[in-house]
């Protein structure tokens, strides 16, 4: 390995973009729910991993559309729209609250812009949460927006989830959780995995809808999502080996085995860090 110096600021970009990229995962996304959470979906969890097929049941809907050879894109977009369909189905059927995170699916095969969307669906109370990081309170209904739309449009819960509720559980009352500013206000800004997670581990905690307190700058915004970060990983030591992995991935990817940024702890980094350097 290179004894040259590596960048800071280059480390904290390859750290922050290994951040986006581990928290969007289903497993790690779960793995933290439910440390905070550790009765989320008690007496459910037999009958979401059978709906699943899988283990996990804080189910993240990622997006993309896998496009067989005698189908086209479109085809492929309304059989990804139809798994989540599916599984509402199924968990309207269940007591309790149910959470899950689903991403607008992809357009095209050169469409790569996600924007996860977090809810909660409690069906003892008959209503549907909605959490979307670009939600800007101040945005009313026109021909073009729907009302308080951000600089992202929530596709995949105006196309899949709310008419499923309109359509199959009207008696659901569905609403946005309300920020008090849009978490998200620049495409620069492309941390919708970590807004839409942390407004939910927060959400997961009341039992009214409240609106949810966000700061107004760009540098305050960040201050709150770095305070997020350090918080989950000095509480939940084993996240560490996942941003060591992702981090030591990229690099290797995208500069190979002999890259100086490889001598960087991206842990000791993150924890470190202030709200600036995100901004860098």
């Amino acid at each position: 390995m290179t004894n040259k110096p590596y960048s800071k600021s280059d480390a904290i970009s390859w750290i922050l973009h290994s951040l986006k990229i581990m928290l969007g995962d289903e497993s790690i996304r779960q793995e933290i729910l439910m440390h905070y959470h550790p009765n989320l979906h008690k007496g459910n969890v037999k009958k979401l991993a059978k709906i699943t097929k899988t283990d996990s049941h804080i189910r993240t809907f990622d997006a993309f559309a896998e496009v067989s050879e005698d189908e086209d894109f479109q085809a492929a977009i309304e059989k990804k729209q139809k798994i989540l369909q599916d599984y509402l189905f199924e968990i309207v059927k269940l007591k309790g609250i149910v959470t899950f995170t689903a991403t607008n699916i992809q357009r095209d095969a050169d469409d790569h812009e996600t924007h996860f969307q977090s809810y909660i669906v409690n069906n003892d109370a008959k209503t549907v949460w909605v959490i979307d990081p670009a939600y800007n309170a101040a945005v009313l209904e026109t021909d073009e927006l729907q009302p308080h739309q951000g600089i992202y449009y929530a596709e995949i819960t105006y196309d899949v989830v709310k008419p499923f509720f309109e359509e199959y559980a009207p008696d659901y009352e569905f609403c946005f959780v309300p920020l008090s500013h849009p978490a998200q206000i620049s495409f620069d800004d492309v941390f919708c995995q970590s807004w839409s997670l942390m407004i939910l581990n927060s959400q997961l905690h009341n039992t009214t809808l409240t609106p949810y307190s966000i700061p107004k700058s760009q540098k305050d915004k960040y201050a709150v999502l770095l305070n997020f970060y350090k918080r989950i990983f000095i509480d939940i030591p084993s996240l560490s080996s996942y941003l060591y992995s992702e981090y030591e991935g990229e690099i290797i990817e995208n500069y190979g085995e002999k890259s100086a940024l490889l001598k960087a702890d991206p842990v000791k980094i993150l924890l470190t860090m202030t709200s600036a350097n995100m901004i860098a």
